[in-house]
């Protein structure tokens, strides 16, 4: 009964929704004016995540968060090197498996098990939209029916294998179309017949160690390119241009060149791409820097003769090849020539080019010479840098190490990073590995020759998210620490070593406990309760690892600290007031390895134990004072001596001319008058003064008088 009846808001709405859909229908203008005077701006066409990285840009990158590869868990997040690459290849294991599974099992990808047997077949997609990458890849055998389309379609998704595989079930050279060959041409070129890596795993490419690339000759002669080659009649432009990009690229530079020459003299044209492989591997034609040089120029020359203009790539194939005869300032200036005589034809340098321009100059042993600052002053006035070559990622770890090392600037090294930093440029840092370098030479750098403010600053920043420090890079942080008297940041330190998985490094151990015991007097009381915490817990770590060994009778043994580590250890827990301190127990400890022989050498400074006895003594520690004073003796160390009246004299509070005087006495006679707790300090002082027990001291003595009684009655 209600149904004719429409409310106020309900014709609002209906009005309203009208109108929108007159507006999406209409086609919003370019620009112009409207007849009512307004002036809409013009259209400006967006990316479905434009909206995203304009957000993303007014927060900007938060340093101290981990990478989004890592669960967001304080828990999860790794924090050592380790750890990282451990997280990451196993995410990417677990990816591996799954398309082990897609690729093994194909069959459950593509049919439904629970259709009728006569669907069985039928093709299913369990995806929507239907995402080609993700399809299990097709298997080729020997009953296979392929055709020419297979061919192509193995060809442009970079199946190697699979392309030699239907190409020989197809029957050869004969049975496929000029066009198709001539792919399969480029193809094989390209990839010198080997399957390339995949590019879908990218934490494993990342964390590979970056092997250096060795410049051998590794085309496959008389392979399958080279019979494709000679099949082809007549000889095309592509063809010749594939096959000599080809040798160029895997170092066959003779033959390469020899192709080359052979068009030209055919009147067949040549690409720019052609010549600038065969500047890139010039060098491979002559010996001797003169030579290579004036080839170099002969094939500019007759890439001019050829009509052929040059481009951002020639210059960089052509820096490749003089950065890798070696150095020295011919080639130092015929590398200017060439950049000066590009710019004239408006060719500006790449971030490759500049490499290859820093690794001629800068040499590790070479002078100082610093052409980093104009090249800087060229990419920082450029509104953006983009990669086109695989090496533009080898400019800023190769720029940050020629600050570190070379230049030794922290100026300069900030002037690199900021220009990384720089609004989209962080792509270029490289893979992991490249990233790590980059940084360990940049903390290197600030820990040299940054104030130590700074220097903070970016380790705060950069440690332990983005950057873990290395066992070299640690040892760096820990002497500017030392030079500042940043007590508690060394404290820190320790802990630090435990999170990243360095401490068992000794020798890194080591150092930081002599940065403790160097700067320990001049901090306050709190920050030294902190250093006594951390030293006490080195001992304790070092007691586990030891234990772990034993249980797990592991082949390579752990490392042994020093007596000088474990006599800093003691000498830092020793400084408490409080008897009932657990320093106490580290300090008892850290007596009982240097006795035992569980640390490695003796003590360069045995005054340091000599302290130590006097302060226990007058803590009333007197097992622990007679102990560090028996090891002083026992390794014949003249400190011994002062250190046992010195300790007597606070445990019976008497100068030290009366217990000199009390202890000319026999052993025997001070049994009475000493304490017996302080008799193993008497003891001690008998092992200082004549090498032997007291015991042992007092008969010599008593039988010498004998004899010189006998002696003297007859």
């Amino acid at each position: 009964m209600y149904s004719n009846i429409i409310l106020p808001r309900q014709w609002s709405r209906i009005a309203c929704f009208c109108r929108l859909s007159t507006i999406e229908g209409q086609k919003l203008p370019q620009s112009g004016k409207s007849s009512d005077g307004i002036s809409p701006p013009p259209r400006i066409p967006r990316g479905p995540t434009d909206i995203l990285q304009a957000l993303a840009a007014t927060v900007g990158p938060d340093p101290t968060a981990a990478h989004y590869k890592y669960h967001d868990d304080p828990y999860l997040i790794p924090l050592s090197n380790y750890r990282k690459r451990a997280y990451a290849l196993s995410a990417e294991a677990g990816r591996k498996a799954a398309a082990w599974i897609r690729d093994e099992h194909a069959s459950l990808f593509n049919t439904r098990e629970w259709d009728p047997p006569s669907k069985l077949k039928t093709p299913y997609y369990n995806a929507d939209p239907i995402i080609d990458a993700f399809e299990p890849k097709p298997i080729y055998n020997e009953e296979s029916k392929v055709t020419e389309e297979d061919l192509k379609y193995t060809i442009n998704n970079a199946l190697l294998d699979d392309s030699i595989k239907i190409f020989q079930l197809l029957g050869g050279i004969e049975n496929i179309s000029e066009e198709t060959k001539l792919a399969l041409l480029q193809f094989l070129c390209f990839y010198n017949e080997k399957e390339p890596d995949s590019m879908e795993w990218l934490e494993e490419r990342w964390f590979s160690a970056n092997v250096r690339e060795r410049q051998l000759a590794t085309w496959k002669l008389g392979g399958l390119a080279d019979k494709i080659f000679a099949s082809i009649e007549p000889k095309t432009p592509e063809a010749y241009c594939a096959v000599i990009q080809g040798m160029a690229k895997h170092y066959q530079a003779e033959r390469a060149h020899a192709l080359s020459q052979e068009a030209i003299e055919k009147g067949i044209p040549l690409s720019t791409e052609v010549f600038n492989s065969l500047l890139a591997c010039v060098g491979f034609l002559r010996e001797g820097t003169a030579l290579r040089a004036e080839a170099l120029k002969g094939l500019l020359t007759q890439m001019g003769e050829q009509g052929l203009s040059p481009n951002e790539e020639t210059l960089t194939a052509c820096l490749r090849s003089i950065s890798s005869w070696g150095g020295g300032k011919m080639l130092q200036e015929l590398a200017l020539q060439v950049v000066a005589e590009f710019k004239q034809l408006g060719i500006q340098p790449g971030l490759s080019a500049y490499y290859y321009l820093l690794c001629l100059f800068c040499k590790e042993r070479g002078p100082r010479i610093d052409i980093l600052s104009g090249i800087l002053v060229d990419l920082e006035n450029r509104e953006n840098l983009d990669a086109k070559e695989p090496t533009d990622t080898n400019f800023f770890i190769t720029a940050m190490g020629v600050c570190s090392d070379h230049l030794q600037d922290i100026n300069m090294a900030e002037r690199v990073h900021a220009l990384l930093m720089k609004g989209d440029n962080y792509k270029l840092v490289g893979d992991a590995y490249k990233e790590s370098i980059y940084y360990r030479h940049l903390v290197t750098v600030a820990c040299r020759h940054a104030p130590f403010e700074r220097t903070t600053e970016l380790l705060d920043t950069l440690v332990p998210n983005v950057y873990v420090p290395e066992p070299s890079v640690m040892e760096e942080i820990i002497k500017t620490l030392e030079v500042a008297g940043a007590g508690e940041r060394l404290a820190q330190a320790w802990s630090q070593l435990v999170v990243f998985g360095i401490a068992k490094r000794v020798r890194l151990v080591e150092r930081l406990l002599s940065a403790m015991s160097s700067t320990y007097e001049y901090q306050t009381e709190e920050v030294k309760g902190k250093m006594r915490d951390a030293a006490a817990d080195i001992l304790k770590f070092g007691k586990i690892a030891e234990n772990e060994q034993n249980a797990k009778d592991l082949r390579t043994p752990v490392q042994k600290l020093s007596a000088n580590a474990v006599s800093n250890i003691v000498e830092l827990c020793s400084d408490v007031k409080d008897t009932a301190d657990a320093n106490w127990d580290a300090v008892s400890e850290g007596i009982q390895r240097l006795k035992q022989s569980d640390a490695t050498g003796v003590p360069s400074r045995p005054q340091a134990l000599a302290d130590v006895a006097l302060r226990a003594a007058t803590a009333g520690k007197l097992g622990i004072a007679a102990s560090a004073v028996q090891y002083l003796a026992e390794c014949g160390f003249e400190e011994a001596v002062p250190a046992s009246i010195q300790a007597l004299g606070a445990v019976l509070n008497r100068p030290q001319e009366e217990v000199e005087t009390l202890l000319e006495k026999q052993r025997a006679d001070l049994t009475k008058a000493v304490h017996p707790s302080a008799l193993a300090l008497v003891d001690a002082y008998y092992l200082a003064k004549t090498g032997a027990p007291a015991r042992e001291a007092d008969s010599s003595t008593s039988s010498d008088s004998d004899s010189e009684s006998s002696s003297d009655d007859e």
